[in-house]
């Protein structure tokens, strides 16, 4: 607070005490920001460090508020901005191309392939990358598992079956809230919010049928202005992407003026003293520029003059490139990707692309496959009746190989795939069905024959090894007289031997399959049935 005191005048008297100096106008500081020495968002008068160690710098760039908050804002920018835009999806979708690879050893090849095909048709994955993208830009979003149960009760994944209805639905954050939101739900010592429901358009939903996917994490101090979410990738951008629209603004207004017209006609300055002879010079401007547009030419009188001049683009291009590497550098991504500029000089750009790859692998890849693994075990609950336990996924590399390159990664596989036939290590079936799962021929080789193949020598060699016996004498190691059948000690385990499961291939009776003795008292091996040779 500032207070101001003025003096009194003192009147002259001769018997008065020697003459004093007049007390002069002046303020008192009692301001605590005064006291501290602390003004305009910085501090002043401090005894140590000079002024570019001073921090008035750093509090005037600030904006002390976030645009995160601002759902109008970001949803305009994605819409009109093209490089918003950009800067949103093309991680996004360059994380997503070519899609996952899905592994289980409890899955056969057709079961996988089934899955693929599922995910596919109904377009399962591209829920959780449209939620990528909104949550970057909203700095939040959400998965809904949308189901034919009770949208309030907690998910019931064993009652999910071919026939229940599944739908996988993207939402930004801005379409849900919680019960307790803002509210003592919010533990600020786990940085946690407890609650139960959501709320999306007045539907409630348990939290459970919810994949919630947040942005960057704020620090603690800025953490309880978010709601329980993140910040939005355009929170650091905002004083890059200002430069850039105001260059473009720059330039679109210095291209507007360009170029400009010089018009010296003789008594100019007498002829506008009358309204008639202002209207005879807007007339004669005007039929002179008719007359250049069309004509290419201009007619005027001999003491008259006319001449043009042109604004100077110098120094321009070179503060735009500035200003789009900062915001490159900002994002991390390269110019080619970003602007789609070339690169220059005896740089290839394989540098900026590998960073960029490292990128999307922390930032989009390693944020979203959870909720894509998600995805696929309800999946397979729907398809399979169960959720392998051993199921996981592989997102397609990121970098793009040329045609020659592509093709050289072929004949290297298909040299090693060949040297393991040869060798005896896989079979035929193997052989062909390695072929065909990378394409390396143009032809698919035929692989849909299920059952054991007499005229294959290697079957041949294996039937004369062993003794036909009858099927009831038959025993295997866990005690099921018929290791096909879902019947005995082994029908809860979900192994890849079930027969709802898996289907029976060649190498199971060559390479992988055990028999035991019928009983201690008989050497004779156990042999099934199908290894019988035809006739």
């Amino acid at each position: 607070m500032v207070t101001k005191r003025t003096a009194t005048p003192v009147k002259k008297n001769s018997r008065s005490s020697p003459k004093k100096s007049p007390i002069k106008n002046s303020t008192i500081q009692n301001g605590l920001g005064e006291a501290i020495g602390f003004q305009d968002w910085g501090f002043t008068d401090v005894p140590y460090g000079t002024q570019l160690s001073q921090v008035n710098t750093l509090f005037n760039n600030n904006r002390w508020y976030l645009v995160s908050n601002m759902r109008q804002l970001l949803s305009e920018l994605y819409v009109e901005h093209g490089l918003i835009r950009t800067i949103v999806d093309i991680p996004v979708d360059d994380g997503f191309r070519g899609g996952v690879e899905v592994s289980s050893k409890q899955l056969s090849e057709e079961e996988l392939q089934e899955l693929m095909i599922s995910l596919d048709r109904d377009d399962d994955l591209n829920a959780p990358k449209q939620s990528c993208k909104w949550n970057r830009l909203f700095g939040g979003a959400g998965v809904l598992i949308m189901t034919d149960q009770d949208p309030t009760t907690p998910l019931d994944l064993k009652a999910i079956t071919r026939d229940s209805n599944l739908e996988f639905r993207s939402v930004d954050m801005w379409e849900l809230f919680w019960d307790k939101q803002n509210t003592e739900g919010y533990d600020p010592e786990i940085q946690f919010n407890d609650f139960e429901y959501y709320n999306y358009y007045a539907n409630i939903i348990h939290k459970s049928r919810v994949m919630r996917m947040t942005g960057v994490t704020a620090p603690s101090f800025i953490r309880p202005r978010l709601r329980g979410w993140g910040f939005s990738i355009v929170e650091h951008l905002v004083r890059s992407i200002n430069q850039y629209l105001k260059s473009n603004n720059l330039a679109f207004e210095v291209l507007d003026e360009f170029k400009v017209d010089f018009f010296k006609i003789k008594n100019l300055t007498d002829d506008l003293l009358s309204a008639e002879a202002q209207q005879q010079v807007k007339r004669r401007i005007q039929m002179a520029n008719w007359q250049k547009n069309y004509q290419h030419a201009v007619v005027m009188d001999s003491e008259d003059d006319f001449s043009q001049k042109q604004l100077s683009f110098a120094g321009l291009a070179d503060v735009m490139k500035e200003i789009r590497m900062q915001i490159a550098s900002d994002m991390r991504i390269p110019l080619t990707k970003l602007f789609g500029i070339s690169s220059a000089g005896f740089n290839s750009g394989e540098d900026d692309i590998e960073n960029y790859n490292a990128m999307i692998e922390s930032e989009v890849r390693n944020k979203s496959k959870y909720d894509i693994l998600r995805i696929i075990e309800i999946k397979c609950q729907k398809l399979f009746g169960f959720i392998p336990t051993d199921l996981s996924i592989e997102f397609k590399p990121l970098r793009i190989l040329s045609s020659v390159e592509e093709e050289q990664v072929k004949t290297s596989k298909f040299a090693r795939i060949l040297q393991a036939r040869q060798a005896g290590e896989i079979t035929t079936y193997e052989f062909r069905d390695a072929c065909n799962r990378d394409k390396l021929l143009g032809i698919q080789l035929d692989t849909t024959q299920d059952q054991v193949n007499p005229e294959d020598p290697q079957i041949q060699q294996v039937l004369s090894k062993h003794a036909i016996l009858p099927q009831a004498d038959a025993a295997t190691a866990d005690g099921n007289p018929n290791p096909y059948e879902t019947t005995g000690p082994a029908i809860e385990d979900p192994g890849a031997n079930r027969e709802d499961t898996r289907k029976v291939r060649a190498w199971d009776y060559t390479t992988t399959k055990r028999v035991v003795p019928h009983g201690p008292d008989d050497p004779t091996e156990a042999i099934d049935p199908r290894f019988t040779k035809r006739d």
